[in-house]
């Protein structure tokens, strides 16, 4: 777990045990980069594809385990998704054309391109729902497979 801490002047986040890291060098640790994100996502995104066309499946055990940690993800992400949205808007500096100038700019470095953080941060919420959807279907298409193996096996049987 991370505890966040204070080293000379800077808020930082550390392991227990571990140096503290100040924390605009851990967030891209914790979640990658938007390369990363868009991986994941793409990937996240074919595994449903396969699953829709019944060519991936998974136990019930083990999708359960997987849907279990993804849903944890969702719901650290759903407390953030408040503050991603604020990130949409400028900041009030002022009202004269310099003070809007740089609250445009604070803005645009959140949410100009794939890149930004709230694109990344949609992106992401994305895969992780794509990903737990593959896993529903995965869980059903294992399910149906084991029903039909267990049908195919009583014609031995009698």
């Amino acid at each position: 777990m991370f505890k966040t801490s204070v080293t000379s002047g800077e808020d930082a986040v550390a392991e227990p045990g571990e140096p503290a890291q100040p924390i605009a060098e851990a967030i891209p640790g914790v979640m990658g980069g938007p390369e990363q994100v868009k991986s994941f996502a793409d990937s996240a995104e074919h595994l449903l594809g396969e699953a829709q066309a019944g060519r991936w499946a998974v136990d019930e055990e083990t999708g359960t385990h997987l849907r279990s940690a993804i849903a944890t993800m969702q719901d650290r992400l759903d407390t953030l998704a408040p503050r991603v949205a604020y990130l949409q808007r400028a900041p009030k500096l002022g009202n004269d054309a310099y003070a809007q100038q740089v609250a445009e700019h604070m803005r645009q470095a959140m949410d100009s391109d794939d890149r930004s953080l709230v694109p990344v941060f949609h992106t992401l919420t994305a895969g992780l729902d794509n990903l737990r959807h593959a896993l529903d279907v995965a869980i059903r298409n294992y399910d149906a497979a084991d029903d039909e193996a267990a049908r195919h096996m009583r014609r031995f049987q009698e």
